[in-house]
């Protein structure tokens, strides 16, 4: 009996470790949607600041979707749905919608963990007077990590046509 003790103590212990470990592993992945209100509006591919002061540079642009997605771990797939259906002027329905599947993965040692995103995006939606119907692939990016000091974020993806632009970062709260 004490030896089944001992190794349910064990396993017990085991286990808290390794949710330590995957804690202090674990970073949030932070992803943003935009889309351009003034056509002449040009996106930086680099851009600084937090969360506020990032949206407050976007002048031009209008935010479709900001997410925050807390102590993912590598090998994570991130879902993202949005959907908003509003009246128009001619007494129908406007729907505003983003589906996107995102794939978190990072290597490396401590201080020289390598972050990567990639995925695909639909969005629908009427934007500047033109329905859109996006189909969006992100390739593999390397993305910044906030708590190394900085925050930067990447744009990972642009579509001029529809003025539709990606950004994203990792940071560690």
């Amino acid at each position: 009996m004490r030896y089944i003790i001992a190794v349910l103590l064990a396993t017990a212990g085991m286990n808290l470790m390794a949710a330590n470990v995957q804690a202090d592993e674990s970073r949030s992945v932070n992803f943003m949607i935009f889309v351009k209100v003034q056509p002449n509006y040009e996106y930086d591919p680099i851009m600084f600041g937090n969360f506020s002061q990032f949206i407050d540079k976007m002048n031009g642009t209008r935010l479709l979707l900001l997410s925050h997605s807390a102590r993912a771990l590598s090998g994570d797939v991130i879902n993202l749905q949005q959907d908003v259906l509003s009246d128009n002027e001619s007494g129908g329905l406007d729907d505003v919608g983003v589906n996107c599947q995102l794939s978190f993965l990072y290597t490396g040692e401590a201080r020289d963990t390598e972050y990567q995103l990639n995925g695909d995006c639909q969005i629908i939606g009427r934007f500047n007077g033109e329905s859109t119907s996006l189909k969006a692939h992100i390739p593999d990016t390397d993305l910044p990590d906030a708590a190394r000091g900085t925050d930067v974020w990447m744009e990972v993806y642009e579509d001029a046509k529809s003025g539709v632009a990606f950004y994203a970062n990792v940071s560690k709260r």
